[in-house]
């Protein structure tokens, strides 16, 4: 906030601009001018405000068939400005990962890609707990994610699945062909994963999942971090 000497020296300048453009240099005719600077909101205020009106349009969106699966609004993890917001295909039940596959992502985004409690966010694609992906419930969410990326403006973006992937890079690709490689998607980098679901659906996966952590943490700048 300025100082009381920064206010009046601002409103001295903007006396003399209007004695300027009122040809009165000198200010001599010039009627006195009253003043009242107000404070800006908060940034940051704002921005939760325009996530928490983004998460209450999305709970009482009725555009998919999706809706008839929602008890309730599924909480994201939504954070300003993370260094990562991973995306998942959809919520696993009413919360945005399941029980299971909580110390699965945990081992990911802290003990791999050596991120902080702070750094990071997580989403899904679809926002109700459809339980399957559907072209017409993503379809349906899909300002609402656009919307997400734009209000937490994330440094990188981390998209778990193949169905996700596909979806928002727009692409029919194998897995492998989303694996080991960077994408920009509005302006932000983009790397594909696997999610915990499908880790605990075939533990095979480690290898393969522990490389692209490796590839992802140098490309997000936090290869060099110690634990």
């Amino acid at each position: 906030m300025e100082s009381r000497n920064e206010r009046e020296y601002l409103m001295a300048l903007i006396d003399e601009a209007e004695r300027i453009i009122s040809s009165d240099p000198l200010g001599e005719d010039m009627a006195p001018v009253s003043y009242t600077l107000q404070e800006r909101k908060n940034e940051e205020a704002v921005k939760e405000d325009s996530l928490a009106e983004l998460y209450a349009e999305a709970a009482s969106c009725h555009a998919c068939s999706g809706y008839q699966c929602r008890r309730g609004a599924v909480p994201m993890i939504a954070k300003r400005n993370p260094k990562v917001l991973f995306i998942i295909p959809f919520p696993e039940g009413g919360t945005v990962l399941s029980p299971s596959s909580l110390p699965v992502f945990r081992a990911w985004w802290h003990d791999s890609l050596l991120l902080e409690e702070g750094e990071w966010a997580l989403t899904s694609v679809i926002k109700c707990p459809v339980g399957r992906f559907s072209a017409e419930a993503a379809g349906s969410c899909r300002a609402f994610l656009r919307r997400e990326m734009s209000e937490m403006d994330p440094s990188a973006m981390v998209i778990m699945g193949h169905e996700a992937a596909a979806y928002i890079l727009g692409r029919d690709l194998p897995m492998e062909g989303f694996r080991s490689e960077r994408f920009v998607v509005n302006h932000i980098p983009s790397y594909v994963t696997y999610t915990p679901a499908d880790y605990a659906a075939d533990p095979s996966l480690r290898r393969a999942i522990w490389n692209d952590m490796l590839f992802i943490r140098k490309a997000i700048g936090t290869e060099g971090r110690r634990r």
